[in-house]
């Protein structure tokens, strides 16, 4: 049996520009979050409209990485020159499942999925596409907080450049979470453990409780928070 819900809060921003989507196709599922780079109305337009997009295709390819490379394909031409840099994008995560078969991932950027196996403890399946992550890989240690925030990869390319995609495979009962980074990083800027905000039993109360304490640590400023839980019993 499969169960899910999203949950999600603005936060200090103007407009929420997370988006999430699901979609099923012949015994396929997919569930797609994308958090929108930016904070404007045609950003929030372009998340919504390509979360799904994405969700529909990767659940009609049951592929995620080719969805990730079909939204792209996509964003080409929706009237943008790849070189402006204030084209509407998002980083994003989606999952995809087959009837019977394993749980697959693709993601760009830093949008995360976490999997929770039955009876243990949340892992981070994913790696963040960003400047902190080159750093980290190249064994500096001292850089700018901000580079977390600047991603290396989304859905849309710069430069003519495409940005990492990554994948990655889960097995067995157990829960997925989608995540903005609205949601994970004021629990690592406070380091508070994430998985006690998974301990509710249904997927809408875990989602809930995420973005709820996500967005309730003291900061100047909130980000869209947005969590996707869905479970696999």
């Amino acid at each position: 049996m499969i169960t899910y819900a999203h949950a999600q809060r603005i936060g200090t921003r103007l407009y929420q520009c997370d988006a999430t989507a699901t979609a099923a196709q012949r015994g396929v599922r997919a569930w797609a979050l994308l958090d929108g780079i930016g904070d404007r109305p045609d950003v929030r337009a372009w998340s919504r409209r390509n979360a799904c997009l994405l969700a529909c295709v990767a659940a009609q390819t049951d592929n995620p990485e080719a969805a990730i490379a079909a939204v792209r394909a996509t964003a080409d031409y929706d009237g943008y020159q790849d070189d402006e840099w204030d084209a509407p994008s998002a980083v994003a995560v989606v999952g995809v499942r087959a009837e019977g078969g394993a749980l697959r991932i693709a993601w760009c950027g830093d949008a995360r999925a976490y999997w929770q196996p039955l009876g243990g403890v949340p892992t981070q399946l994913t790696r963040d596409h960003n400047e902190a992550e080159r750093c980290r890989a190249a064994g500096i240690t001292n850089f700018p907080r901000q580079y977390r925030n600047y991603v290396t990869s989304s859905l849309r390319r710069h430069g003519g450049e495409v940005g990492e995609v990554g994948t990655v495979r889960a097995l067995g009962p157990g829960r997925l979470v989608l995540c903005s980074d609205g949601v994970y990083s004021p629990f690592e800027d406070n380091n508070a453990d994430f998985g006690s905000a998974l301990a509710d039993a249904s997927p809408r109360k875990a989602a809930a409780s995420l973005v709820r304490r996500a967005t309730g640590f003291k900061a100047e400023r909130k980000d869209n928070a947005t969590a996707f839980v869905v479970d696999f019993t």
